[in-house]
């Protein structure tokens, strides 16, 4: 990746003295128009608002060297390329510039936030967890949860190739209640298996450490029941009233992660189909994503995400010298879930 952005970078040089056409690109776009731009046309075409990109400007001031293109225009530039499903031409004919540079652009910039993502993407801490198991709580009667795991599959590959069928490359995602990532993963690409990308993903030995016993996030069927990782019962017998009631509260207490997904790929339609073809390229364009994602819901809140009241104490204790595997940690819940269920009928 450092070998292919600097070769980028000696593009960029050589750009400025190139002889591609100026007809064929637009002059003042980006000075006359989107300058001009107010919040609601920012919201529109940047999917954030105006002071959001001042301030990833400002985040990434003392991180980028000045160049031939000012950093206000390179972070406009990078985030069209982020927000359209445009390609290097079709943008650099919008602002002006040559394919090239615009491709470097986007290296720049997505190498450095995936470099910086541990500042925005980070596992929350035990008292944060807390705050997270009393919402979630309060909101589905689901006790202890502290995120919400799932991968989402992305198309990658030309899309001038019609013929050509896309690959397929997964992003495994934790999220919080309130749709931020707390922890990514891409795996490689024409990989599809959801159990196979968690296994190969450093979370898959952290989590025990990350979530005490007490604790757990919710997945699907598709991933292994551990006593950290609670997932729902399934249909191999007949399931008691008491395992579908659980099984129907543990998927709308995960939807959680299916809106963070939802809204990371509404904001940011570049992920509905990479067309960039390095593997590492991809990787820091997915990353990068979920990074901006969560600098959004930073600076911006998440409207998604209703602020409720919290009605429930702090969850239950589970006494771990009685319940001691992941299917009786499992059971417990369900039995607690029934037993809450009563009580407040």
């Amino acid at each position: 990746m450092k070998t292919e952005y600097y070769q980028l970078s000696q593009m960029m040089v050589q750009d400025c003295h190139s002889g591609v056409p100026v007809a064929h690109r637009i002059k003042g776009f980006y000075e006359e128009t989107i300058r001009k731009f107010g919040n609601n046309e920012y919201i529109e075409r940047f999917k954030m608002k105006r002071s959001t990109v001042q301030a990833l400007i400002a985040f990434l001031k003392p991180y980028l060297k000045p160049g031939n293109v000012p950093l206000d225009k390179k972070v406009h530039v990078f985030l069209w390329f982020m927000v359209n499903d445009s390609s290097y031409s079709d943008i650099g004919r919008l602002f002006g510039l040559h394919k090239s540079s615009v491709s470097y652009i986007f290296h720049e910039i997505a190498l450095l936030l995936t470099e910086e993502k541990e500042r925005f993407i980070s596992w929350p801490s035990v008292e944060k967890q807390q705050l997270i198991s009393n919402n979630v709580n309060s909101r589905f009667r689901f006790p202890n949860c502290v995120g919400f795991i799932d991968a989402c599959r992305l198309k990658v590959g030309s899309q001038r190739n019609k013929r050509e069928k896309p690959d397929i490359v997964l992003l495994q995602a934790v999220c919080d209640d309130y749709l931020t990532f707390v922890d990514v993963h891409v795996g490689d690409i024409g990989k599809t298996k959801k159990s196979k990308l968690f296994k190969d993903s450093s979370l898959s030995n952290e989590l025990k450490i990350k979530v005490d016993f007490q604790k757990h996030i919710l997945g699907d069927s598709e991933y292994k029941l551990k006593k950290y990782l609670i997932t729902p019962f399934t249909s191999e017998e007949v399931l008691t009233s008491e395992e579908m009631k659980f099984n129907e509260i543990h998927w709308k207490t995960r939807s959680y992660i299916a809106h963070a997904f939802e809204l990371l790929k509404e904001r940011f339609r570049k992920l509905n189909h990479i067309d960039v073809l390095k593997p590492e390229s991809v990787n820091i364009l997915i990353i990068s994503a979920c990074v901006l994602h969560n600098f959004v819901l930073l600076h911006e809140g998440c409207s998604e995400v209703k602020e409720e009241l919290i009605t429930c104490d702090d969850g239950v204790t589970i006494n771990s010298n009685v319940v001691k595997t992941a299917e009786e940690k499992r059971q417990f819940l369900c039995n607690y879930i029934e037993y809450m269920g009563i009580e407040n009928n």
